[in-house]
């Protein structure tokens, strides 16, 4: 089936992440933040002088807040939804680069060549938990990843991470 284009809902956004054993996981989501790198703005202190401040970017930084169902279903390889907290509960503290992918279909379930945001792990790149909460009167979950220290940027793609 050929990608399609146009506009898409959230139904179709997919989100895999490694447990703590290194095999990709696909876990229930119903809330995503914002995706992609974020800037800060830093003053430029040698431009104090000019008729107009300026700004000097900082180092691009791709923090992923997730939320979702709260579920104990065993895992199951990626594509297939595993339990959100059999994966995700063991992964705070665990300061070992994680594969992130955050997949778009457009339409339908993604497929090759519709948009991709994430990054593949490696000894010195990926993700880590910071946090994961269980709201028991909601029975959801909410869990942030950040960029493990010193690594690569995750980039935008069409192709899914491994």
């Amino acid at each position: 089936m050929t990608a399609n284009t146009g506009r898409t809902v959230f139904k179709y956004v997919t989100m895999n992440v490694d447990d703590s054993g290194s095999t990709l996981r696909t876990i229930p989501i119903s809330g995503l933040s914002v995706v992609g790198l974020v800037y800060d703005e830093v003053a430029d202190v040698i431009a104090w002088q000019d008729a107009v401040k300026s700004a000097l970017p900082g180092q691009p930084d791709a923090p992923i807040e997730v939320s979702g169902p709260w579920d104990t279903t065993a895992a199951q390889s990626a594509g297939t939804l595993s339990g959100s907290h059999t994966i995700l509960s063991g992964l705070p503290g665990l300061m070992t680069p994680l594969t992130v992918d955050i997949k778009f279909g457009v339409r339908h379930t993604w497929e090759a060549d519709e948009p991709q945001f994430g990054i593949t792990a490696t000894a010195a790149n990926g993700y880590v938990c910071t946090s994961y909460t269980v709201d028991p009167g909601t029975m959801t979950y909410s869990a942030r990843f950040v960029l493990y220290p010193g690594s690569a940027a995750p980039a935008w793609g069409v192709a899914a991470e491994t």
